[in-house]
């Protein structure tokens, strides 16, 4: 199946990376179609997760009904139609974006009404699905999915959790880590430097059981207050991630510590690199990791851990990060 995603303008490359580990780990297919910044289309298989809400930097998605150039629009409307037939009877709200103001409330009073011909419900609050249609630059598309959740974020600021750090991950970053790490449903998923818990949280919320190690006195406690907060079941184990007590993990997302404040204890972020991937392949059950460092850190590799992506984000003028995913087999 074509999905049609509009990206996050500040990481789309990862939003699109993102999408294809999602569509690989639950749908066992996952292709790049096309990529033009926010606009990618890829191909997921027949069965494909909600990346709407599952996706750190997607900020919408649906199965693709249609795309064409802009010289062909009066095609659409015919394509609505046939499409809509193979949707069924659940409520739908309509959208047009990038038309202008006046041509996108034009479109969608006409698919308004085609929508309502078929027998939808029209619900512009609490809709089942969204039929949009988007124009970028000299293409149009019409995709079908899941609306955007409201506020997905903003119930997840950092400001309203009752433990706090200097060194907290961003929840949008921290759910990008784990989605590049290929979760499956129910899976297992590590974290050797929980911290404050960010990624953690967001393992729970894409359906995984998420496990946490991390070795200053305080933060086990803290994220756990954390993870309570967020309604979230998981362990948080006092420990060094250098010497990991667990076994049969299927996924790894952690934001590798560094600096004054969250650096590791007489180990260089180098040292700690090595470590983590030379021991990995005894943790993994034969999957992904996704390990967040400083761009300057020196990338590292074993025979049964190697490197498929690369991605940088920069956070501010001081600091850009890098994402390195493994895929690691078991030795």
């Amino acid at each position: 199946m074509l999905l049609w995603l509009k990206l996050s303008g500040d990481a789309p490359r990862i939003g699109l990376s993102e999408a294809r580990a999602l569509c690989e780990a639950r749908s066992n297919a996952s292709s790049t179609v096309e990529y033009d910044p926010p606009v990618a289309i890829i191909e997921c298989g027949n069965s494909p997760p909600d990346l709407t809400i599952l996706g750190g930097f997607i900020k919408e998605s649906g199965r693709l009904l249609w795309r064409g150039p802009l010289g062909s629009l009066h095609r659409w409307r015919t394509m609505a139609i046939e499409k809509a037939l193979e949707v069924g009877r659940e409520t739908i709200k309509v959208d047009a974006e990038g038309f202008g103001y006046e041509v996108n409330i034009e479109m969608m009073r006409e698919l308004g009404e085609i929508a309502a011909r078929m027998g939808f419900d029209i619900d512009v609050k609490e809709p089942d699905l969204l039929l949009k249609v988007y124009r970028h630059g000299e293409m149009i598309y019409l995709a079908l999915g899941r609306p955007p959740p409201k506020n997905k974020w903003a119930s997840r600021d950092l400001s309203l959790r009752p433990f706090k750090h200097p060194a907290m991950l961003k929840p949008k970053l921290a759910r990008a880590l784990v989605n590049l790490s290929r979760p499956r449903k129910s899976c297992r998923l590590l974290d050797p430097f929980s911290g404050t818990g960010s990624i953690l949280i967001e393992a729970s919320a894409v359906g995984c059981t998420p496990i946490g190690v991390e070795i200053k006195h305080a933060l086990p406690r803290g994220s756990l207050q954390n993870l309570r907060w967020a309604h979230v079941a998981g362990d948080v184990i006092r420990g060094d991630a250098r010497q990991i007590p667990l076994r049969r993990i299927d996924s790894i997302a952690t934001d590798m510590p560094y600096g004054r404040m969250s650096g590791v204890v007489g180990e260089s972020t180098d040292s700690s690199l090595n470590r983590l991937v030379e021991e990995m392949p005894d943790i993994l059950t034969d999957g992904y990791a996704a390990i967040m460092v400083r761009e300057r850190t020196v990338e590292h590799e074993c025979d049964e851990a190697k490197i498929v992506e690369k991605h940088y984000y920069r956070e501010h003028d001081a600091l850009t990060r890098k994402i390195l995913v493994y895929r690691v087999r078991e030795n």
